[in-house]
């Protein structure tokens, strides 16, 4: 009799096991969905601090993203660019923008639209390299964030971001942060400890209207955010021309955008 329940006892700990292992293991999709995984993997390499450490770290945090922040002068470079701009959905509408500003300064444009992308898959594969030979952009608008949102892992998209400055090499760049979502764990604080100084635009704290699914920004607001955006690359790691479009070329199509769009990869 003592030996009744040890099929069940046995089930259960392979069960457990299985559990944990895919714990460790990347995003996991079935079909658009990505299923919620156990907390067990975070839990166990989780690493413990006192309070006085918790807030020690926090003031060195917040004393190198005030130093991050601090306004840039450096002259503006006036010759005409070669934008790519590369991101999840959200980059449609940001290019529409850009578009408005590239045709009143002179600047081309090509925009890659990869819907469900996000730093992961952008850092893994060769799309991007590809592109950048391609098109052999002067400068970058990167706009990613919005699909990662939620990622509590932050130490391993941290490194998702660092491999993608290595593909981006030299090129000047800003990276647009993604609008605020709910429940957001640090992924925009992530960025801007990562990214080097003055190429980081933080999008989650500009009120923008949304579109019926709550996430993604309206043309109009889309439209808002990059003159934000403009206004602050005057202070940027990398400044450039971008006067305001002037009335007659401020509505912009998507033709005018060069866009190409690929596939969800799930």
């Amino acid at each position: 009799m003592k030996f009744r329940y040890t099929g069940l006892w046995l089930l259960l700990a392979v069960s457990l096991l299985i559990i944990t292992a895919i714990s460790f293991v990347d995003d996991i999709y079935i079909g658009s969905v990505k299923l919620k995984k156990s907390p067990i993997a975070e839990n166990l390499t989780k690493e413990y601090k006192t309070t006085e450490e918790i807030q020690k770290q926090k003031e060195i945090a917040l004393a190198k993203a005030e130093e991050k922040v601090k306004p840039l002068n450096i002259p503006v470079d006036s010759a005409p660019q070669s934008f790519l701009i590369f991101g999840d959905s959200m980059s449609q509408n940001i290019a529409l923008r850009i578009a408005a500003y590239a045709k009143q300064n002179g600047h081309t444009l090509h925009t890659i639209n990869w819907d469900s992308s996000g730093t992961r898959i952008w850092s893994r594969t060769d799309t991007l390299d590809y592109y950048i030979d391609k098109y052999k952009p002067t400068y970058i608008f990167v706009s990613l964030g919005g699909n990662e949102a939620y990622a509590r892992n932050l130490d391993t998209y941290r490194d998702f971001v660092t491999k993608l400055l290595h593909k981006i090499g030299d090129i000047p760049f800003v990276w647009i942060g993604p609008p605020s979502l709910k429940e957001e764990h640090g992924f925009s604080d992530m960025l801007l400890e990562t990214l080097p100084k003055g190429t980081f635009f933080r999008s989650d704290g500009l009120e923008l209207a949304r579109r019926k699914d709550k996430v993604h920004p309206t043309v109009e607001a889309a439209a808002y955010q990059i003159d934000s955006l403009v206004r602050w690359m005057k202070y940027s790691a990398h400044p450039i021309l971008m006067d305001y479009p002037a009335d007659s070329i401020a509505k912009t199509k998507i033709s005018d955008t060069n866009i190409t769009y690929l596939k969800p990869l799930h």
